[in-house]
C-alpha cells in the first residue's frame, strides 16, 4: 500500500512539473519583436483606420491577416475560411426629407426639411394626410388608444416645462418615453422640442447626432416599428393652428388640463432612405480540447479588430492601442496554445470580432448566432486596448475619467457575477506575474462598454482586461511608437495562464 502511494506521489509529481514545463515553453512563444511586427502591420497608415467605408477596405484586409495567421499556426476554422459573415446596413443620411401641415381646407400652411428621424429602421418612411392626436408630454398614457394614430408628444415633462430648467434633450428620459408610447403601436410618434428653446439647441443637437450615416446589423426579423421623427415647436403651431398655440398648449397641459387634443390640420411626410447592404466578419479559430467530454465545453479568447477610419480631414485613425493590442495579444496567445503538444482538456475559441466601434457589431451577431454554444462556453476573456502605460501629465487629460490610463503593474479587470471562481483564478495569476488587479470599475457602465456585454447578457462568465483610457483615446495620436509592448506581453502571459487553468478544471458549475 506504501508502495503505492509513493507511485501516485511520484507521478503526481512528474504530471506538475511536466505541466509546468509546457506551460513555460507556451509562454516563451509570446514574444514582443512578433507583436510588433503584426501591430506595425494592423496599425498602419496603409490599412486607413480598420473602419467600414473607407477607400482601402483595411478591414477587409485585416480580417483577411487574421485568417491567414489562424491557419498559419495551426487553428481549425470554426466557420468556413475562418469567416463568420457579419451582414451590416448602412444608411446614408435622407436627401428629400420633408413635413407638410394643411389645414381642413386642403391648403398647405407649412412646410420645412427640418425634421430629424430617431428611430433606427432602415428604408423610407411616408404618410399623407394623416390626422393627429396631442398628448401633451406623454405621461399619463396607460388608458388611452394609439393604435394606428399620428401621435404627438413634447419633449420634457410638465415639471421640467413649470419649473423653467434646462431645455435640454435628456436622451435616456426621452428614449423611456418613446418606448412607452411606441408600445402603443402608434403609425409614427412626433416629439416637438421645447418652445422655450429659442435657439433650437436641443433640435440641432438632435440633427447633428442622427443625420450622419449610420449602421447596423441586419436582422434576421422584419419588424415594423413606429417611426419616430423630432420637429420643431413650428411645426406644432401648425398643427394647432396658430403661432404661439403650442406654448398655450403645453401650459394648459402642464397645470393639469386636458392634454390629448385631436386636430382638423393633417399632416404629410417623407424621411429615411434605403440602405445599402454590407458585409463585416469576424475570425472564428480554435483549438479542440484534448478530452472527449470536456472538449465540448469552451473558453473564449475575443478582441476587435476595427477602429474608426479616417477623419474629416484626411487623418488616419490608426488605433494601435484600440484595438490592435488586444487584436496581437490575442493572436500570440493563439500561438501558445497553438504550441502546446498535449492539448487542454477543454476547446479554446479566438475570436477577433469587427465594427465594435459602430456598435458592437461583431459580438452581438456572433452571441445571437453563436458557432459553439454560449451554454457551454464556461468564460468569454475579452481585451480591449491593453498596450498603453500612464505617460505623466499628458495622461491626466482626463481627469474625469473612472478608468484613467494604469501605471506598468496595473490593470482593470472586470467580471461579471456569474462565476465568482474566475474573478479568484484571475487574482492568482495577476500575483504570480506582479500584476495589480482593479476591480473597482462601475459594473452597470462598463458590463456595457466593449463586446463582453453580448457573452454577458446570455450568462456567460466573462473577464475584460484593459490598461486604461489615455490622452490618445480616439484621436490620432493612438499610434505603435505609444505602444508599451511589454505590457501587452504580460496581459497575454496572463491571458494564457488563465486559460490554461480553465480549460483544465475538472469541474466547472455556474
Amino acid at each position: 500500500m506504501l508502495i503505492r502511494k509513493t507511485v501516485l506521489v511520484y507521478f503526481s509529481l512528474l504530471a506538475f512539473l511536466y505541466s509546468a514545463h509546457a506551460q513555460s515553453e507556451a509562454l516563451s512563444k509570446i514574444d514582443i519583436p512578433d507583436l510588433k511586427e503584426y501591430l506595425t502591420f494592423i496599425a498602419s497608415d496603409e490599412l486607413q483606420g480598420r473602419s467600414l467605408g473607407t477607400e482601402v477596405d483595411g478591414l477587409e484586409i485585416t480580417a483577411n491577416y487574421l485568417a491567414d495567421y489562424a491557419k498559419k499556426i495551426g487553428l481549425k476554422p470554426a466557420v468556413e475560411n475562418y469567416f463568420q459573415p457579419v451582414p451590416i446596413l448602412h444608411t446614408a443620411q435622407s436627401t428629400d426629407a420633408f413635413i407638410e401641415v394643411k389645414n381642413k381646407k386642403g391648403k398647405s400652411v407649412y412646410k420645412s426639411e427640418d425634421l430629424v428621424k430617431l428611430d433606427r429602421n432602415a428604408g423610407v418612411f411616408s404618410l399623407e394626410n394623416e390626422a393627429v392626436v396631442f398628448i401633451g408630454f406623454g405621461d399619463n398614457i396607460e388608458s388611452l388608444n394609439l393604435e394606428g394614430k399620428i401621435v404627438v408628444a413634447a419633449q420634457g415633462s410638465a415639471k421640467t416645462f413649470s419649473d423653467e430648467v434646462s431645455t435640454e434633450w435628456q436622451n435616456r428620459t426621452e428614449r423611456d418615453k418613446m418606448n412607452a408610447i411606441t408600445a402603443k403601436n402608434p403609425k409614427a410618434l412626433l416629439m416637438i422640442t421645447s418652445p422655450k428653446d429659442k435657439e433650437n439647441k436641443a433640435f440641432k443637437q438632435l440633427q447633428a447626432w442622427m443625420n450622419r450615416p449610420g449602421y447596423s446589423v441586419k436582422s434576421d426579423k422584419i419588424t415594423v416599428q413606429p417611426a419616430v421623427v423630432v420637429a420643431k415647436p413650428e411645426l406644432a403651431d401648425a398643427l394647432l393652428g396658430k403661432k404661439g398655440q403650442y406654448e398655450k398648449y403645453l401650459q394648459a397641459s402642464a397645470s393639469g388640463s386636458k392634454t390629448v387634443t385631436e386636430v382638423s390640420e393633417t399632416v404629410s411626410l417623407k424621411i429615411g432612405s434605403e440602405p445599402e447592404e454590407l458585409e463585416g466578419k469576424n475570425i472564428v479559430a480554435y483549438i479542440e480540447g484534448s478530452d472527449p467530454v470536456l472538449k465540448n465545453e469552451y473558453i473564449v479568447f475575443m478582441a476587435h479588430y476595427d477602429h474608426l477610419g479616417i477623419g474629416k480631414d484626411g487623418d488616419v485613425y490608426n488605433g494601435a492601442d484600440d484595438n490592435g493590442s488586444g487584436t496581437v495579444a490575442i493572436m500570440e496567445v493563439a500561438e501558445a496554445f497553438a504550441s502546446l503538444k498535449e492539448k487542454p482538456k477543454r476547446s479554446i475559441v479566438f475570436l477577433w470580432v469587427t465594427c465594435e466601434e459602430k456598435g458592437h457589431f461583431g459580438s452581438s451577431y456572433y452571441c445571437d448566432h453563436p458557432v459553439f454554444p454560449l451554454d457551454k462556453t464556461i468564460a468569454s476573456i475579452n481585451l480591449d486596448m491593453v498596450g498603453r502605460v500612464y505617460d505623466g501629465p499628458r495622461d491626466d487629460v482626463w481627469k474625469d475619467s473612472p478608468k484613467k490610463v494604469k501605471d506598468f503593474d496595473g490593470l482593470y479587470t472586470l467580471s461579471n457575477d456569474v462565476w465568482p471562481e474566475l474573478a479568484k483564478l484571475n487574482a492568482a495569476h495577476c500575483a504570480e506575474l506582479g500584476l495589480i488587479p482593479d476591480t473597482s470599475l462601475p459594473k452597470e457602465r462598463f458590463l456595457r462598454a466593449s463586446d463582453h456585454y453580448h457573452f454577458h447578457k446570455y450568462g456567460v462568465p466573462i473577464l475584460n482586461y484593459a490598461t486604461g483610457y489615455h490622452a490618445d483615446y480616439h484621436k490620432v495620436g493612438d499610434e505603435v511608437e505609444k505602444i508599451n509592448f511589454e505590457k501587452i506581453k504580460r496581459v497575454a502571459d496572463l491571458c494564457f495562464l488563465v486559460g490554461f487553468d480553465l480549460a483544465n478544471l475538472e469541474d466547472v458549475e455556474f
